[in-house]
């Protein structure tokens, strides 16, 4: 029982320190001489956790609103609808066994 409960609690401490490790983010480089001199493993960080993947501000086209010319269009007569679907049956049940 005692391995049983050990295994459940380091399982449970793995997974709740997992998520904050994963959002690790590197030190300001003002602070650390050097760090961002590239080859130095903060580009992966950065990459596998997407933060450098952020898109502009800006919209990348500019759109403007334009008249499409469509042609005449002819309304035909509506034929009735009918109130229910024949086929279909009144409730919504599995059938019985």
């Amino acid at each position: 029982m005692i391995p049983r409960l050990a295994v459940a609690a380091l399982l449970g401490l793995v997974l709740s320190t997992l998520g904050a490790l994963a959002n690790a983010s590197p030190p300001d480089p003002g602070w650390i001489g050097g760090f961002y001199d590239s080859a130095d493993g903060d580009d992966v960080i950065l990459a596998v956790t997407g933060m450098d993947q952020a898109p502009g501000l800006e919209p990348p086209l500019d759109v403007e609103p334009h008249a499409l010319p469509l042609g005449t269009v002819v309304l035909r007569a509506r034929q009735p609808e009918r109130a229910f679907a024949l086929a279909a049956p009144a409730v919504r049940a599995p059938p019985p066994a």
